[in-house]
């Protein structure tokens, strides 16, 4: 196989990866209930859904074209590192477990710690002050400003913890 034949292939996996993830955005931004305002809740989540199939659309039409570009030096899963691929899928496991289980915000903190500990850091001082920052912030800005559900975790409800983050009662 040649190597634009091995791009135009990745090319297509990675769209039906970009496309699966925008349908199931789509759907699950008609669960959320509207309101009589013209830019409503669901706004935002059905924008970002739109602009995900779309994006995933275009890299399925460039593959579908065969202008994916030239092959660069570690492009695809050729010189790979198959370990850090599965602990980055770990990562997004263990996110939705520790979503499920404790709500976003803490789902958020491990998660992060995760992802860094995959890449390499292994600063404790800048991992679990860096963590909780970035917490906080999206607890803002999705809880508090854009005020998006944030539900309980099924076997520990943290948000009596982080209320004080979005004002919330």
């Amino acid at each position: 196989m040649g190597d634009h034949d091995y791009k135009i292939k990745v090319e297509y996996g990675v769209s039906a990866v970009v496309l699966l993830i925008g349908f199931f955005f789509l759907y699950q931004s008609f669960t959320i209930q509207t309101s009589s305002e013209s830019v409503g809740p669901r706004t935002m989540p059905l924008i970002l859904a739109l602009a995900t199939i779309c994006s995933g659309a275009y890299l399925a039409f460039r593959a579908f074209t065969g202008k994916t570009g030239d092959l660069k030096d570690g492009y695809g899963f050729l010189e790979s590192d198959v370990t850090r691929i599965f602990l980055v899928v770990g990562c997004g496991a263990l996110f939705v477990v520790l979503f499920w289980a404790f709500g976003y915000f803490t789902a958020l903190v491990f998660t992060f710690i995760a992802m860094l500990f995959t890449f390499g850091v292994r600063n404790w001082l800048i991992m679990i002050p860096g963590s909780i920052i970035l917490a906080i912030g999206f607890q803002a800005v999705f809880m508090g400003i854009m005020l998006l559900n944030d539900p309980k975790g099924a076997l520990v409800d943290m948000r009596p913890y982080t209320n004080w983050i979005t004002g919330a009662q």
